[in-house]
Formats: structure tokens, sequence, C-alpha cells
């Protein structure tokens, strides 16, 4: 039996994107959020790559850091985020709760690196087929979105 051409290059094509998809062990939830290790491992790993090594939490939220942080969300991070659904990216009202504070802060202002160097990030990518931009905001602007999705991460 011979297949043409057309037929195996689909046939390599889906299975190259089958590979890559199986090396990422991840999960997707109902709401589209990809967790690819534990959640509680997440949050114990070390971030490795990007600017921040360290963000100081407080124990209670900043009401007026969020505030801030919600409307920086709103102009910078709507066109491809959701709080409740898979949209260009991943949903992220939970996002506090996957990934650790540097994490979601390198995302913000170190994308590129992020990018190229995070394995969490490269199994994102292929989920996703985007990449995220760099949105171009300054170290204060991510600490307050930051603060904003602490807020909103359970509240509906």
């Amino acid at each position: 039996m011979t297949f043409s051409f057309k037929t195996r290059m689909t046939a390599t094509f889906a299975a190259a994107i089958l590979l890559i998809l199986v090396s990422c062990t991840k999960s997707d939830d109902k709401n589209g959020n990809t967790a690819e290790k534990p959640a509680e491992q997440a949050l114990k790993a070390k971030v490795q790559y990007g600017k921040i090594k360290e963000v100081q939490l407080t124990a209670t939220i900043d009401n007026d850091l969020a505030h801030k942080g919600g409307k920086v969300f709103d102009v910078t991070c709507t066109g491809c985020h959701k709080y409740d659904e898979r949209y260009v990216g991943p949903a992220l009202r939970e996002v506090t709760k996957r990934r650790q504070p540097e994490f979601i802060m390198n995302m913000i202002l170190d994308t590129e690196t992020m990018i190229e160097k995070d394995d969490t990030v490269k199994c994102l990518l292929q989920t996703y087929l985007q990449k995220m931009p760099n949105m171009q905001v300054d170290e204060k602007d991510a600490r307050a979105v930051l603060e904003h999705l602490r807020d909103i991460a359970d509240k509906k």
C-alpha cells in the first residue's frame, strides 16, 4: 500500500504535534487552566529565570495596590486573558494558586527570557500557540497586577 506525499506529511505533522504535547505532562481543567506540574510542586519550585528573584508579599491584600493593578490589567492584559476561561492565553483568576509570585512578575516583566528558558512557559506556549508579548510595564505596575490577581483569586 502506497501513501501519497500529502498523506505522509499530514501523518508526520500529526505525530510531531502529538510528541510535543505528550512531552509536557499537563492537564487542562474545564476553564482552560493548564498545570504542567501539581500546584504544590509549582509553588515550591525555585524560580530560575527572569529579573525578579524574590517578591515579598503581605499576609493581607493591599487594596489600593490591587485597585491600581486592576486598572493596569484592564488596559494591558484583557486582550489575551480572561479571569475564568481560556482565551488567547490561560485563565488567570487562580494563577496565584498555581504559580509563584516571582514567576508571575517575570512573565510580565521579562517575557522573552521566560519564553526562551523556562520549561513551564515552553509547555504553555505549546498549549496556547501564542507568545506573550512584552507589555512594557514597569516593576511597580507589574507588582500592582500581581496584587490584583491575589485579590481576585477567590472572588467570583
